[in-house]
């Protein structure tokens, strides 16, 4: 009984890491909004810029960050079998905070972009797929809690 809250204490924690680095996508969307309002037109602090080539590079790293998403919670959220809960929801808690802060980088390439030319519609773009991660990848107990047991069923969860 003690294992499950000492794993419902580290989960919490976790959400609420998480939860603040959902937070600061929307404060880049307050930052864009006000970034547009206060410069209107804005077109980007390079505005001879060669947008389309900076557009491909940004996307296909976007691109590759999904992919490096991907890999990575699944790398991340094996446990080491015969661990201890303790160790087990600390290890499950880094690879749910890894995974949301790679799963930031699109809107962060997105706000880059915006900023170098002027491009809201990429960075809403790119946000979009940062939202997405955030969401597919978000932390669930009752994940955590069959991992466990999946990797330790001696453990009393």
């Amino acid at each position: 009984m003690e294992s499950v809250f000492a794993l419902r204490r580290i989960f919490r924690t976790t959400l609420i890491i998480n939860g603040a680095l959902i937070a600061g996508l929307f404060l880049d969307v307050l930052i864009v909004e006000l970034v547009k309002s206060q410069f209107k037109p804005f077109a980007g602090f390079l505005p001879g810029l060669q947008l389309q080539i900076l557009r491909y590079v940004f996307y296909g790293a976007a691109v590759g960050a999904v992919v490096l998403v991907r890999i990575s919670a699944k790398a991340l959220t094996r446990a080491a079998p015969g661990g201890d809960v303790q160790h087990s929801g600390q290890r499950l808690s880094r690879a749910a905070i890894v995974t949301a802060t790679l799963a930031e980088l699109p809107a962060v390439l997105g706000f880059v972009l915006f900023l170098l030319a002027g491009s809201s519609r990429d960075f809403y773009s790119l946000l979009f797929v940062s939202l997405f991660l955030e969401f597919m990848y978000f932390p669930r107990f009752q994940v955590w809690q069959d991992l466990i047991r999946e990797k330790s069923p001696k453990e009393g969860i």
